[in-house]
């Protein structure tokens, strides 16, 4: 019996699949900023928001921006480390993300 789950070597799927990143940090001249896939506007656009901020971050995350367990949680880890690299409260930075998530 064939194993199932083999590949063929006809398999016709394409071997690079073009990267959406979800979330990245960005370093412009400015200041450390998150850039966010704005995934309220999927399928139809791929629109990124720029957060230069917790606040903004808690707002994206609110909207539903943000979605996924592990999108969130590392939405949140990036939030506390742009609160601190931009010289913001952590703890409060820490507190308001945690809060953030609308569903349960």
């Amino acid at each position: 019996m064939a194993d199932q789950y083999a590949q063929s070597s006809e398999d016709k799927r394409p071997t690079q699949i073009p990267a959406v990143p979800a979330i990245r940090w960005d370093d412009p001249p400015e200041g450390p900023v998150l850039v966010l896939l704005d995934q309220t506007r999927l399928p139809g656009e791929e629109i990124e928001l720029v957060c230069t901020d917790a606040p903004a971050l808690v707002d994206a995350i609110r909207r539903l921006a943000v979605r996924g367990a592990p999108l969130l949680g590392i939405a949140g880890a990036y939030g506390v480390a742009l609160a601190a690299a931009r010289g913001f409260d952590v703890d409060e930075a820490a507190d308001s993300l945690a809060g953030a998530r609308p569903t349960a």
